[in-house]
């Protein structure tokens, strides 16, 4: 693996709006599919077909989402982290104390938990989690999913324990916050997504619009813009600056690897700027003297 440069990714800039270096990581389907998840839209992804992950079936047909959530439980559970989730949780640890590394991913399995990337905020939810229609709680997920379940904390059976993953039709979490940090986002990388689920897919255009000049897509394909296929492979496409086309196991670490060798630049540049703002303090007259 070998770093890109600066140049390559179109990183212009070592000022950042605060005190550290913000990265926001927005991760999409395209991560997990190299371990043997199918994305949704894939040609090979047959339970978009035959299953549900609906709203409207969860309140009607519960027994069709509860079959659909535990049959991916199951099938994920083979699944394996790989060099693109690795990546992350390296690149997290090993910068953690020089800049805030938000991720935030649209996955609902539990990959990036696994390969140790502890901080990553389910978008969608996740297999981890419970939640009770009656009281609201939420709690670690004890088993599969079926009627007669109970709540830990009301005692609500029947079909009120049910998966915390967003379902169609139901309002992602985070968005209270995450705007926030799109707003403090030095450098905002989307690896993995389609471009076409919302709201995530205006995550890049809300970071543009709060001055976030690094802004990289990570993707085998160029995403859509409107009706039009973009397919300019090393320009900036959308309100992305730059668009890195490949698998994200080969393409995200050294991109990565990138913006570690960013930070580090960062980080030496301020420190140096507090040194000449110290010695130039020293410098000024004492007028309390005269």
């Amino acid at each position: 693996m070998t770093a890109y440069s600066f140049t390559d990714l179109r990183i212009k800039s070592m000022q950042i709006k605060g005190e550290r270096p913000v990265i926001v990581i927005l991760s999409g389907a395209g991560l997990s599919a190299e371990s043997g998840i199918p994305t949704y839209r894939s040609a090979d992804n047959s339970w978009n077909r035959t299953d549900s992950m609906d709203s409207v079936d969860m309140k009607h047909r519960p027994q069709l989402v509860f079959d659909s959530i535990n049959r991916r439980i199951e099938a994920y559970d083979q699944a394996k982290p790989n060099a693109a989730h690795l990546s992350i949780a390296k690149f997290k640890k090993k910068w953690r104390n020089k800049a805030d590394i938000i991720h935030i991913t649209q996955n609902i399995d539990t990959l990036c938990e696994e390969a140790g990337d502890a901080g990553v905020f389910h978008l969608h939810g996740s297999f981890l989690t419970s939640r009770c229609t009656e009281c609201g709680a939420t709690f670690p997920r004890l088993g599969l999913y079926k009627e007669g379940n109970v709540c830990p904390a009301c005692k609500a059976s029947g079909w009120s324990v049910r998966t915390d993953v967003v379902l169609f039709g139901e309002r992602p979490h985070g968005l209270d916050w995450i705007p926030g940090v799109l707003r403090r986002a030095d450098v905002f990388v989307a690896v993995g997504t389609s471009g076409m689920v919302y709201p995530a897919a205006g995550f890049v255009t809300e970071a543009r619009r709060r001055n976030c000049r690094t802004r990289l897509l990570i993707a085998k394909d160029a995403p859509l813009d409107g009706f039009q296929p973009l397919s300019t492979e090393n320009d900036s496409v959308g309100h992305f600056t730059k668009f890195v086309r490949g698998n994200a196991t080969t393409v995200l670490p050294a991109v990565l690897e990138t913006l570690g060798n960013w930070i580090e630049k960062v980080t030496q540049a301020q420190a140096t700027e507090t040194v000449a703002t110290a010695a130039r303090d020293n410098e000024q007259p004492d007028d309390s003297a005269s």
